[in-house]
């Protein structure tokens, strides 16, 4: 049985970025990505600028700390 789960604002917002993200940015290259075995530089790139490097560090070293949940 799947029942959804309110886990908060910043949570929710971060899912429907990485959602937007995967299906804009990575869902037409997949294939590709998948039989070259190698995830493309300019989407590490692009991730990154969204944030979604260092979900787990503290901002006083550059991360989000947003937390293991949003990791």
């Amino acid at each position: 049985m799947h029942t959804d789960v309110y886990l908060g604002e910043d949570i929710e917002l971060l899912r429907d970025t990485v959602r937007s993200f995967a299906r804009d940015e990575i869902a037409s290259r997949a294939e590709q990505i998948d039989q070259d075995n190698l995830f493309p530089a300019d989407l590490w790139k692009k991730m990154g600028d969204l944030g979604l490097h260092g979900m787990t560090i503290s901002t006083q070293y550059g991360g989000s700390e947003m937390g293991y949940l949003a990791h």
